[in-house]
């Protein structure tokens, strides 16, 4: 019998517990899914909600509790067994493979072969063109996937689960990296799959697109199922009350309010730049930084800001144009160089700075070992040198020896902050730093930055959520196909112009 939304969940999870060392990701949770329905989850950092999408997807198989599958119980003993039944999964933290191309990243695992098992590449390119064209996604698919923006990559991996044959999608975050009109094709395309049977597990920071998109909702909250409704019976608010309790409410609510903009700093700048430019990335971009200041670089996802922090901090080569710090000038495209100096990027994409196989105190001492550390390397120096910064950028759980990986999405990012805290930083640069956060996770991120902030340390916050930029940036810069729009400082400020200059 065919599962349909009115009978036979398509899949149900009953009692599913799961422990990392001693810290509880998962408490007895339950959960189903049925046929044709588009069904969110939602729940702080560290609720539980990828921990139990990736025991679906059969990544963490040593869990409590049961799994049927149509009615019949089954073993998701790994990815394996997981795609076997339709399920496929897309990760926040993208897993594609950069050196391939595109087109392989479509068909990983799954490469057309002919007789004599060659790869069939002109099918291949082919079919990928017309997978990727159903998103209104334009590229060459015979380039490498590293050599195109996050949005891009995002998007691939999310045509690849759609493609995979799979009745079961679940999406982790699949909006965090999406302009408005690309969030718009991808709630079409989930449309048509949900007419066709699929059923989509939809899991997301963004309130809104949850409420708009999904027909039931379920929260999460430390590890616990808190409730299961159906989305025109929720609110907004309803549910960061469910999530959060009503005092973080309140900060969510507060996001949406216009800003009054401090005047102008009179601290001489430590960051200059002149005349930076990448060929279709930005063009001739001037900016100043002073120590203690908040500079926002807001745009819509392509604007280039964010492909100008990147140049800023050294990770991407300019064409022309130059970088200054404290009126010494840096080497373009040389990251290293930039870091001994004092400025330091945190990505959107946390892979880029966070080995997630490996320990949370190497990833944290990674980067300055022999200042940090010294000379005599050992891990209880290590461990001593770790656990305070944890302590005070409040990981959860503050355990050195995790692997860094095992934590949720809002804590990868406080290893990342804790990393940095170790050298002497001067000038902090944010590309969307709370990408996949709720907003008690984006208060914490953010009051750490803030800290930073008052204690002198200069800011660069690029970003697409209007809201961030206003929250917290002194002073707002912001892009339109590569350039400069606006500029906005020392006066009254609200969401609507600030898009509206974007």
């Amino acid at each position: 019998m065919t599962a349909t939304i009115d009978n036979v969940p398509l899949l149900a999870c009953r009692g599913i517990g799961k422990r990392f060392g001693g810290a509880v990701a998962l408490d007895g949770v339950d959960f189903d899914l049925r046929a044709g329905e588009v069904h969110g989850v939602v729940g702080s950092n560290g609720a539980g909600k990828s921990t139990l999408m990736k025991i679906l997807a059969g990544a963490h198989p040593d869990h409590e509790g049961t799994i049927e599958y149509l009615g019949q119980r089954v073993a998701l003993d790994g990815p394996a067994a997981s795609l076997a039944h339709g399920i496929a999964m897309v990760y926040q933290e993208l897993s594609g493979v950069g050196q391939l191309s595109v087109a392989e990243n479509l068909f990983l695992g799954r490469q057309l072969t002919g007789p004599w098992g060659r790869v069939q590449w002109s099918t291949m390119y082919e079919q990928a063109r017309k997978f990727l064209a159903e998103m209104d996604v334009e590229i060459d698919v015979r380039q490498r996937l590293d050599r195109f923006p996050l949005v891009i990559r995002q998007m691939v991996e999310i045509a690849r689960g759609l493609h995979s044959g799979a009745r079961v999608l679940i999406l982790d975050e699949p909006t965090s990296s999406l302009s408005p009109p690309e969030t718009r094709r991808l709630f079409a395309l989930l449309g048509q799959l949900k007419a066709r049977g699929v059923a989509i597990v939809f899991i997301s920071h963004f309130i809104e697109d949850v409420l708009e998109i999904c027909d039931r909702v379920t929260i999460l909250k430390d590890g616990r199922h808190v409730a299961t409704e159906r989305s025109v019976d929720l609110d907004k608010h309803r549910i960061i009350e469910a999530m959060l309790g009503r005092g973080l409410a309140g900060q969510e609510i507060g996001y949406e309010h216009a800003v009054t903009l401090p005047p102008p700093t009179t601290v001489p700048p430590i960051l200059k730049v002149n005349s930076l430019s990448r060929a279709g990335l930005f063009r001739q971009i001037n900016l100043s930084l002073s120590p203690g200041e908040c500079l926002g670089l807001y745009g819509f996802v392509g604007a280039g800001h964010q492909e100008l922090a990147h140049a800023i901090a050294g990770a991407l080569r300019p064409d022309q144009g130059t970088v200054s710090l404290l009126d010494q000038p840096l080497r373009g495209g040389d990251l290293h160089q930039a870091v001994q100096r004092g400025m330091v990027l945190v990505a959107a994409d946390r892979a880029q700075t966070l080995v997630r196989s490996s320990e949370i105190y190497k990833n944290v001492t990674l980067a300055h070992l022999q200042g940090a550390i010294g000379n005599w390397l050992t891990e209880r120096r290590e461990m001593q040198c770790v656990q305070p910064l944890l302590e005070r950028v409040l990981c959860r759980p503050a355990r050195p020896r995790l692997l860094a990986g095992n934590l949720s999405g809002g804590n990868q990012q406080k290893v990342v902050l804790a990393k940095w805290l170790l050298g002497d930083m001067r000038v902090l640069i944010l590309e969307e730093p709370t990408r996949g956060m709720d907003v008690g996770a984006k208060e914490e991120i953010m009051r750490l930055v803030t800290d930073l902030k008052n204690q002198g340390t200069a800011v660069i916050l690029a970003t697409t959520e209007p809201e961030l930029a206003l929250s917290h940036a002194d002073r707002i810069m912001t892009f339109r196909r590569g350039e400069i729009s606006g500029e906005f400082a020392g006066l009254g400020l609200d969401k609507q112009t600030l898009m509206k200059s974007a």
